[in-house]
C-alpha cells in the first residue's frame, strides 16, 4: 500500500504482507508502535490501516506546503 502525493512521489508505503502478518499479531507482540492498535477500533486491521493512513498525513504534509 501506497500514499502518494499528485505528481507521483510516494510518502509513505507498507508491504502488504507485513500488514497481514502484524494484524493477525496480538496487540502485545507487535514490536513497532507506529502500527500499534488503537483501543478506537475493536479490528486490528482497521486500527493499523488508520495509523498507516495517519503516518502518511504526517509525512505528506510538509510536501504540500511551499
Amino acid at each position: 500500500m501506497m500514499i502518494c502525493l499528485p505528481n507521483g512521489t510516494v510518502v509513505h508505503h507498507i508491504n502488504a504482507n507485513y500488514f497481514l502478518d502484524i494484524t493477525s499479531m496480538k496487540p502485545e507482540d507487535v514490536e513497532n508502535n507506529v502500527f500499534s492498535f488503537s483501543s478506537t477500533f475493536e479490528d486490528p486491521s482497521t486500527a493499523t490501516y488508520m495509523q498507516f493512513l495517519k503516518e502518511g498525513l504526517r509525512r505528506g504534509l510538509p510536501h504540500l506546503h511551499p
